[in-house]
C-alpha cells in the first residue's frame, strides 16, 4: 500500500495489517513510500516510515524521484505523476498486484467540489473510483477500500490505537487549490448541514449517469479497439469506425478507451483537441501527449504508445563471443543469435566488432537471399513501420557492413567464401520493459 507518512495512510496501514492478520494471514503487505524531495522534511518523512514499518514489522520499500514539470503541467500535477510511476514501478519489483491509497470521504468531497468548479464532465463529477487499472499497463489494480470513511473517523481510529503520523505543511498552503477549498468547507457546513452527504450522493448519482453512457460507448468501443500491433503501441482504434461517430460518440469512446488504459479522463476540451487532432483531421501524423501515453494517427489508426525518449540512444560497441542474447537496456531490446548455417550471417562477421546504432540516412539492405538491395526509408515505410518508431529502432553493424535492421531483419547477401563455416541467424527483439 502507498504510504506517505501522514494520518490517513498510517492508520490505513495499521488497519490493514490488523485485518490481514485476522483474516487473510498469508496475505503479503508492503508498504510504499516515494520521496519526492519538494519539502525540506522529505528525508524525515522517509525516516518516520522506516521506524513506524519497523515497528509494525511490516516491509517497507522507497524511491526517491525527481519531479519535473511538463509543458502545460503544475508541480502538483507533476508530482502526482512522479509518484504514480514509482508507486507502478515498485509494485511489479514486489509482485503486487493491489495496491491501497488512503484517499477518504472528505477527500471525495473536495475532490467532487473541486471538478464542479473546473468545469468537470459527468465521469468526472462522480469522484475517485473506488478501484481502477493503476497506469496503462493494466497489472496492478488501485483500490480505495476508505472512500465511505470520513475524517473524523479516522481520527478516532488514530487516538484509539494511539497511532501518530507526520504532518506536510504543504496542506496548509491555501495557493494550492484543493488546500484553498477545504479552509472554506467549515464555513459551508455551517449553512448546508448535509453538505458531505449530499455531494457523496451527488457523486453517487453522476456516477450512475456515467455507467449508463459508458454502457453505450463500450459497445461501439467493442467494435473498434483492438490490441497494438508492435511493442512500444498498447492498443489502437479502427480510424474509419471512429469517423463514423457523432462528435459526442467519439468523446465517449475516447474518454472510456484512455480509462481503461489506466489514463486520467481528459478535461472536455482537451479531449475536443483530441478528438480534432486524432480523428477530424486528415494529414499528417499527430502526437499528442497524455499521462504517460502518446496519442498518435498512423494510417487507418488511432494509436496509445508508450511515451519514450524522442531521441535514439548512443551507439552501443560490443564483441560477440557466442552468447546465445544480449540485452541492451539503452536501446530497450535484445540481440538473439541462433546458428542457421543455410542463411544465417557468417560467424566471421559477427566476431569483428559490433555496434548498435541509429539510421544515418542512405543505409540500403537486402531482405531475401538473391534480392535486391532496398533503401532502409522505402523498406520501412513499405512494412508499416511508422517514422516515430524507427528511430527507437536500431541497426546492427560489423564494421562498416550492415547486419540486420530492427523491425526488418537481416542483411541477406554475404560472399560464400567457405560453405562449411558457421553461419548464425540473428534477431532483435524489443523488450519495452527495459529502461535505459
Amino acid at each position: 500500500m502507498a504510504l506517505s507518512g501522514g494520518r490517513d495512510s498510517v492508520a490505513l496501514l495499521h488497519a490493514t495489517r490488523a485485518a490481514l492478520a485476522e483474516a487473510w494471514p498469508l496475505a503479503r503487505l508492503v508498504a510504499m513510500h516515494v520521496h519526492h524531495g519538494l519539502q525540506a522534511q522529505a528525508d524525515e518523512w522517509d525516516r518516520f516510515c522506516e521506524a513506524l514499518c519497523g515497528e509494525l514489522q511490516v516491509p517497507l520499500v522507497a524511491e526517491r524521484v525527481t519531479v519535473a514539470t511538463a509543458t502545460g503541467e503544475g508541480i502538483e500535477a507533476a508530482a502526482r505523476r512522479a509518484r504514480y510511476e514509482a508507486l507502478g514501478r515498485m509494485c511489479r519489483a514486489q509482485g503486487a498486484s493491489l495496491l491501497l491509497f488512503a484517499h477518504h470521504r472528505d477527500d471525495q468531497v473536495e475532490t467532487v467540489l473541486l471538478r464542479l468548479f473546473r468545469g468537470t464532465g459527468v465521469a468526472g463529477m462522480s469522484g475517485m473510483p473506488a478501484r481502477r487499472p493503476l497506469d496503462a499497463q493494466g497489472d496492478v489494480q488501485l483500490l480505495r477500500p476508505w472512500l465511505d470513511v470520513s475524517r473524523a473517523e479516522i481520527d478516532e481510529y488514530c487516538v484509539q490505537h494511539g497511532l501518530r503520523w507526520i504532518d506536510d505543511p504543504s496542506n496548509a498552503d491555501t495557493r494550492f487549490a484543493r488546500n484553498a477549498l477545504r479552509a472554506q468547507l467549515p464555513i459551508l457546513r455551517q449553512s448546508f448541514p448535509a453538505l458531505y452527504e449530499n455531494v457523496t450522493q451527488a457523486a453517487a448519482h453522476f456516477g450512475q449517469a456515467a455507467g449508463m453512457l459508458d454502457a453505450m460507448a463500450a459497445q461501439a468501443l467493442a467494435s473498434l479497439a483492438g490490441p497494438g500491433r508492435d511493442a512500444d503501441t498498447l492498443a489502437e482504434l479502427d480510424l474509419a469506425g471512429l469517423r463514423g461517430l457523432t462528435a459526442d460518440q467519439a468523446d465517449a469512446v475516447l474518454r472510456l478507451w484512455l480509462r481503461d488504459l489506466g489514463a486520467q479522463p481528459p478535461a472536455t476540451a482537451r479531449l475536443a483537441a483530441m478528438r480534432a487532432q486524432l480523428i477530424e483531421h486528415v494529414g499528417g501524423e499527430p502526437a499528442i501527449k497524455h499521462d504517460g501515453l502518446i496519442l498518435r494517427r498512423f494510417r487507418d489508426r488511432v494509436l496509445a504508445c508508450r511515451a519514450v525518449p524522442a531521441e535514439a540512444p548512443a551507439p552501443f560497441v560490443f564483441d560477440w563471443r557466442g552468447e546465445p542474447r544480449i540485452v541492451v537496456p539503452a536501446w530497450r531490446g535484445e540481440l538473439r543469435f541462433m546458428r542457421d548455417d543455410d542463411y544465417g550471417v557468417p560467424e566471421a562477421v559477427l566476431r569483428r566488432p559490433l555496434r548498435l546504432t541509429g539510421r544515418a540516412g542512405g543505409e540500403r539492405i537486402v531482405l531475401r537471399p538473391g534480392g535486391p538491395a532496398r533503401a532502409l526509408k522505402q523498406a520501412y515505410q513499405e512494412a508499416a513501420i511508422p517514422a516515430w518508431r524507427r528511430a527507437y529502432l536500431p541497426l546492427l553493424w560489423s564494421e562498416d557492413a550492415l547486419v540486420l535492421a530492427a523491425g526488418l531483419g537481416m542483411h541477406r547477401r554475404w560472399p560464400a567464401d567457405d560453405a562449411h563455416a558457421p553461419r548464425w541467424r540473428v534477431e532483435w527483439v524489443a523488450r519495452p520493459d527495459l529502461h535505459g
